[in-house]
């Protein structure tokens, strides 16, 4: 019995490092993702601009393609490398990694978006008209699904500094 009662005060003293660690790493992790998502949002912003410009819609797509595809790839596996232990740092954790995802999705939908439709209907086809509005669609619906996990990202980060 002397000896459970001698361990018990380094147990408390490993489960409060643990605790302490993994807040260290969910302050850590919002650092990252507030630094990562600006960066992200800079190119995003460039290449967007560039796609507004016809003359600039090849750079566009290797941007997305070649650089933001991988950078989002890049950033999930950061967030995913911080190891936490506190039920809502998880959650929070989650969320980033649900939202990179939709961001991952919405570039390949711009990018398949911009190399299929880089071309006029001269021959006012309207199943091409359809094909355009129905992928036009799909990218809306992701850029809301995107905004969402975003808001959603923000609510739970302002929800565990209120605590």
């Amino acid at each position: 019995m002397k000896k459970l009662m001698f361990l018990v005060p380094f147990i408390v003293l490993i489960l409060s490092a643990c605790s302490s660690e993994s807040k260290e790493n969910y302050t850590q992790m919002l650092g990252a993702f507030e630094r990562n998502d600006s960066e992200l949002n800079s190119v995003l912003d460039e290449t967007v601009k560039n796609i507004s410009s016809d003359s600039n819609r090849e750079k566009a797509l290797k941007s997305i393609n070649e650089e933001i595809i991988p950078r989002v790839a890049d950033f999930r596996q950061t967030i995913n490398n911080y190891t936490l232990s506190d039920e809502q740092h998880v959650e929070v954790q989650e969320a980033m990694i649900d939202y990179l995802n939709e961001v991952e999705d919405l570039m390949e939908l711009y990018s398949n978006f911009n190399e299929e439709f880089f071309f006029v209907n001269p021959l006012g086809d309207d199943s091409i008209d359809k094909k355009l509005n129905g992928a036009l669609d799909q990218i809306s619906t992701q850029e809301e699904d995107m905004e969402e996990a975003k808001d959603h990202v923000n609510q739970l980060i302002g929800d565990n500094e209120e605590e």
